[in-house]
């Protein structure tokens, strides 16, 4: 059985209960390669190649879309000084949003949101409107071929709506406290909309899994918000890629125990995510008791312990306690919950797949 295979058999419930290590490299690697400071000997590496030199399956995103506005929207954007601004000027008033360098070889951190007040609501109505999504296919094929049998090429999806409207207009503090006026609903259902007929034409696509980037939180996404905002969104979405064979993953950040029965109910096929403290707030047993036995459980290492800032015994009981409780079951997928952070040690990233072979047969 190839390894693409031995994935997608952790959907469809047919795979044995042997473990499976997949890295999720996505992050890790387009920070070091954008920074030229992969590892040596793997600096001209792609991804796909990267995994292999690490003895791992290959887990590889397309997004094959790209948001477009129209001219009658000016977005301006500059950056300069470890600032980067972004402008978005409609006909019912100016956005504007901010992002800080974080260290000389840091990330990009949000420091201002488009949306502060009420009145933002109008322009951020238009400006939502007037963007479009557009499908971009040009690049699959090429990325398709380097993966082959040796993992899946997932497709990337927008947000789900009322998680996008958080990350990309209101914030996470006191734009909270906007989620209730009218117009936010609006910006929802316009997203909505948008969002659901790019799946359908994502779902026409050839490819068996599509991911959700939506980071769910249960912290600042309870069971009740999740029921009312984007519960029928996941349904719909579900529904149109089982028609077409394809599996929905979710990606998920930080406590979302409250969120698993919910998210199974909604037909969604995986979470990629899964972990207990100190990251999460749940062991791939617990999640597997909470939401039943057909949804695909990815994770259990918690990302904290492939830093070299903790202890390496802790490590290696960490990805043990992992392995041994992914015994027998075939729909978890082993990876570094929720994706293996920038900063991650090297020489842990690679003892991962044999400490998970010692550790599922003690």
């Amino acid at each position: 059985m190839t390894r693409k295979a031995e994935i997608l058999a952790r959907f469809s419930g047919e795979a044995d209960g042997l473990p499976m290590y997949l890295p999720d490299l996505t992050l890790w690697y387009d920070w070091h390669r954008t920074r030229d400071t992969l590892p040596d000997g793997w600096q001209d590496y792609s991804l796909a190649q990267v995994a292999r030199a690490m003895g791992a399956p290959v887990w590889w995103v397309a997004r094959p879309w790209r948001v477009e506005t129209p001219s009658s929207v000016e977005i301006l954007r500059t950056e300069e000084d470890g600032k980067r601004i972004v402008r978005s000027q409609t006909s019912s008033g100016s956005l504007v949003a901010s992002w800080t360098l974080m260290g000389t070889d840091g990330d990009w951190w949000q420091t201002e949101y488009p949306v502060k007040t009420k009145e933002d609501l109008v322009a951020a109505l238009e400006l939502v409107n007037a963007r479009t999504y557009v499908l971009d296919t040009s690049k699959l094929a090429r990325m398709e071929a380097m993966v082959g049998d040796n993992g899946v090429l997932a497709i990337e999806i927008p947000r789900r709506p009322y998680s996008d409207v958080l990350h990309e207009l209101l914030g996470w503090s006191e734009g909270l406290l906007l989620l209730n006026e009218p117009a936010v609903e609006q910006i929802i259902n316009i997203l909505e909309s948008k969002l659901q007929r790019l799946v359908q034409e994502v779902a026409e696509l050839a490819g068996p899994v599509v991911l959700a980037p939506d980071n769910l939180d249960g912290q600042f996404i309870p069971p009740g918000a999740f029921k009312a905002h984007m519960a029928d969104s996941y349904r719909v979405t579900t529904e149109t890629l089982h028609q077409h064979d394809k599996y929905l993953v979710v990606h998920v950040g930080g406590p979302i125990r409250h969120l698993l029965a919910p998210l199974a109910e909604a037909g969604v096929d995986g979470i990629e995510g899964v972990c207990g403290p100190p990251q999460g707030d749940v062991t791939l047993a617990e999640a597997r008791e909470i939401a039943g036995p057909a949804l695909t459980l990815w994770g259990g290492i918690p990302q904290d312990f492939v830093h070299d800032t903790h202890d390496r015994e802790e490590f290696e009981t960490a990805v043990a306690n992992a392995a041994q409780e992914a015994a027998g079951d075939g729909r978890i997928i082993l990876g570094v919950a929720d994706r293996v952070p920038v900063d991650a040690d090297l020489g842990r990233l690679e003892a991962i797949p044999g400490l998970i072979e010692h550790g599922f047969r003690v």
